[in-house]
């Protein structure tokens, strides 16, 4: 959600981190984290298990000028699902501020298959809000780009175009044919395949 996030790889180099587990989360990447190519470069152990729905919540630019979800009955957020190692989450952790900035949650998601339906599996996940500043922003011009590339990458995962026009979209400021394909290439990382949980 933070700069430090877009800007990879984000494991913590914090020698005291407990590495002696594989994975240490579930994580629910929505904002720049929705994009499984982006995921790949900042947390390089982590592994796509595809798209999830997190129901009452509604995405946001907040006054930060980043990405955010809060609660808000009948709305809801799509995101990437991801296990992330130990050192992973950690340097998570650091990028995105916690605890001063966002805070961790835990809530439960619906997966959803390719073509952005429900199958019914709920499952616990780990996820950044930030409680504090809940107000609506204007989306930092930098990281535009960012949230431009998380919708390409997700959307053949099953991410619906409704979702993006409704939530998104209004955020996004419309940028020429030529400067969004530059400034896609300049974010361009290896895409992970989805995992099954």
């Amino acid at each position: 959600m933070y700069p430090p996030s877009m800007q990879g790889p984000a494991r913590s180099r914090n020698e005291t981190v407990d590495t002696s587990r594989r994975f240490s989360a579930l994580y629910f990447g929505y904002a720049s984290n929705l994009s499984p190519k982006a995921m790949s470069g900042r947390c390089p152990d982590s592994i796509f298990c595809g798209l999830a729905r997190l129901e009452d919540y509604r995405w946001q630019i907040n006054d930060t000028q980043y990405g955010n979800i809060m609660p808000s009955q009948g709305d809801h957020v799509y995101g990437s699902l991801f296990f992330l190692s130990p050192r992973d989450e950690a340097g998570l952790d650091e990028s995105e501020g916690v605890p001063w900035m966002y805070e961790k949650h835990t809530l439960q998601v619906e997966r959803i298959d390719a073509e952005g339906k429900g199958t019914g599996q709920k499952v616990e996940t780990m996820t950044y809000v930030d409680v504090q500043r809940t107000d609506e922003g204007v989306i930092m011009p930098d990281y535009i780009v960012w949230i431009k590339k998380a919708i390409r990458d997700a959307a053949p995962h099953g991410l619906p175009k409704e979702y993006v026009d409704k939530y998104l979209r209004p955020y996004i400021p419309a940028m020429e044919k030529e400067e969004e394909e530059r400034d896609l290439i300049a974010v361009r990382v290896m895409a992970p395949r989805p995992v099954p949980l």
